[in-house]
């Protein structure tokens, strides 16, 4: 049975995608600030203490979704550094200790899956450091997979909006945006191909919104 780590399990993404990989026969460990195995991204120590006690478990690790992020909305002009400071240390600097915390204990024939964002790609105006985060984030994969290439897989997923709590405060139609489900289904479908698919978008029916 492979074993699965997956960051921000509690809620949104990580949550669905906890629970379809735990249906699919997976042996699926959730690390969040409020899950059992509680630990936050922002900090290495508390990610590689929460890696290893996987690990003390099962030996080593099969999959990583490196999905914890946040999102803080603002124009340059009047935005805290504080908040720029919390969402570059949540979606790029965790995703660094997580993937460094759990490397080591990645089997051969792993894969490392990464939940970027359509603003990987694209720029939108008040979102200047969520974009430069998932810009950062995309960039990270991609090197991470030429550095694994042939061991281990590596590969991004970048849904449009996605009805998750992420929204909370900031507004928006979430009647139209994905469902975390629909992004859980994509990742589940990297994961289990035989071949190496290294990146995917994900858009609403009706496009970004």
């Amino acid at each position: 049975m492979k074993v699965c780590v997956i960051t921000g399990a509690s809620s949104g993404i990580g949550y669905a995608t906890a629970k379809l990989f735990s249906e699919r026969g997976y042996r699926v460990y959730g690390i969040s600030r409020r899950s059992e195995l509680r630990a936050d991204v922002r900090n290495y120590e508390e990610i590689k203490g929460a890696v290893e006690r996987v690990v003390e478990k099962e030996g080593g690790l099969d999959i990583l979704v490196v999905n914890a992020g946040i999102a803080r909305v603002g124009y340059v002009e009047e935005f805290d550094i504080s908040d720029w400071l919390e969402v570059l240390n949540t979606n790029l600097n965790g995703a660094f200790y997580t993937v460094k915390a759990a490397l080591p204990h990645i089997r051969e024939g792993g894969h490392i899956v990464f939940v970027g964002s359509i603003a990987s790609k694209r720029a939108f105006p008040g979102w200047a450091a969520y974009c430069a985060s998932k810009w950062g984030l995309l960039g990270f994969a991609k090197s991470l997979g030429e550095e694994l290439k042939g061991k281990i897989k590596v590969s991004t997923v970048l849904p449009g909006a996605v009805d998750t709590p992420l929204w909370e405060g900031i507004g928006g139609d979430r009647s139209r945006m994905l469902k975390a489900e629909d992004v859980a289904k994509v990742i589940l479908n990297i994961v289990e191909s035989d071949g190496w698919i290294r990146e995917v978008e994900i858009l609403p029916k009706g496009g970004i919104i």
